[in-house]
């Protein structure tokens, strides 16, 4: 039993994962998420219509945790629904596949992984032989990872939460407020109302920095600084016809990581979308009015925060991925929606799961990395068991407030350019 009310503040991966998982926890508790719209919020960085599952890691720790990740996609009927095996393909110059292999290897994972050439891969996926290998040396295919339906995964997660007895809250957030000692006990929307509890969970992603700003800018000590940053990445979808859909059904998950492409191929949803997404990602920096302290976070001066409506610049770069990854064919395919999707990204792409040492009552999960999402179906045990205070010292140090910078789960996606810079 729980003797605390938990207000979470965020419904994407990270909050609606803590959400199921505390009501299970503590049925009697009052448990509280917060998000901007009815779920799944459209804004979120897990609102999509699909996300890589895999466990193909250079980083043994995330192997063996998505490996747990992917098997309750595969076999939990909460997720099952909504997920596809479709084998997933990562070519590239580097060593990143034959790292990949020995991590399953020393986990003792069987996977069927390999590492192919060139001519091997196109035998065997004959759509993608007008793609440019001109820099590959190494092609790795896994033919037992593959993507999910994310925003409907998102949803039946938030609904069964829901179900089990969290209140749901549609509201923006303006800023936390604190009681007369300067602990966090709950959060102003911006239309005025306020909601109290005894813990406060943050996973608010790209949004944590200005949150924290904007809620108490005379505290330097409580503020992100560099611990996470906002960050993009432009994606664009293609419609498929009919017949298209049926040509590129059995595709992989294909990601290109040689000669600057950096770029990523999802397979066709049900509804015939296919996705792609070019893998290099950008800030938004601005000087924040009264923190006087530049701070990187999605431009809430516009409309949907500018995600529908992306600069030329980054329309150009994604439509050479199409073309890049799928040569000649990609003439038969118009991008009919484009987005800009924020996330959350930590110097090191680990995640942050802790208590604000700071701040009393507040707590913080989020930092989703650009690799977060397929931890949908766990993530929120970690975030209970911290709560709790039986969350295991490696993960304590690793997910902490002030952990080590070195090291790097997504390494590629840190930001290193920035909105303003697009035209």
């Amino acid at each position: 039993m729980s003797h605390h009310s938990y207000l979470i503040v965020g419904a994407g991966a990270f909050g609606a994962s803590t959400a199921y998982h505390l009501i299970k926890e503590f049925p009697s508790a009052p448990i509280t998420l917060i998000d901007r719209s009815s779920f799944p919020c459209p804004l979120a960085a897990s609102y999509d219509w699909n996300k890589i599952v895999r466990a193909d890691y250079g980083d043994p720790f995330y192997t063996q945790l998505a490996t747990k990740a992917r098997e309750k996609w595969k076999s939990d009927g909460l997720y099952s629904p909504f997920y596809h095996q479709s084998g997933l393909v990562n070519i590239g110059s580097d060593d990143l596949g034959t790292r990949m292999l020995d991590n399953y290897q020393s986990l003792g994972i069987e996977t069927g992984a390999e590492i192919v050439g060139v001519g091997e891969l196109v035998r065997r996926y004959p759509l993608l032989q007008d793609c440019d290998y001109s820099a590959v040396t190494k092609c790795y295919i896994n033919p037992t990872s593959g993507w999910a339906e994310a925003a409907m995964a998102l949803k039946e997660v938030v609904q069964t939460a829901v179900q089990d007895g969290v209140r749901y809250v549609e509201g923006s957030v303006a800023k936390l407020v604190f009681d007369e000692v300067g602990d966090c006990s709950g959060v102003q929307l911006q239309d005025g109302r306020l909601f109290k509890a005894a813990r406060v969970i943050l996973s608010t992603g790209a949004s944590t920095p200005k949150l924290l700003a904007d809620s108490a800018p005379e505290r330097h000590e409580i503020q992100s600084e560099d611990r996470i940053v906002g960050a993009a990445v432009i994606t664009a979808t293609v419609k498929l016809t009919l017949e298209q859909a049926e040509k590129y059904k059995d595709i992989p998950v294909f990601i290109h990581r040689a000669g600057g492409i950096d770029g990523e191929i999802l397979p066709p949803t049900p509804e015939g979308v296919l996705k792609f997404c070019r893998d290099v990602s950008f800030s938004n920096k601005r000087q924040h009015p009264e923190l006087s302290k530049i701070i990187s976070s999605p431009p809430t001066d516009q409309p949907n925060e500018g995600q529908k409506v992306p600069p030329q610049d980054l329309r150009d770069e994604i439509d050479r991925v199409k073309k890049d990854l799928f040569g000649k064919q990609a003439d038969e395919m118009d991008f009919d929606q484009y987005r800009v999707c924020w996330d959350g990204i930590t110097p090191n792409q680990d995640f942050l799961i802790t208590a604000h040492p700071y701040c009393g009552n507040l707590y913080v999960a989020t930092g989703g990395s650009f690799h977060g999402w397929k931890f949908l179906p766990i993530i929120g045990e970690y975030v209970v068991k911290l709560l709790k205070g039986v969350l295991e010292p490696e993960l304590v140090r690793r997910w902490g407030w002030d952990k080590a910078k070195g090291g790097g789960a997504h390494e590629k996606l840190m930001p290193r350019r920035d909105l303003k810079n697009f035209k």
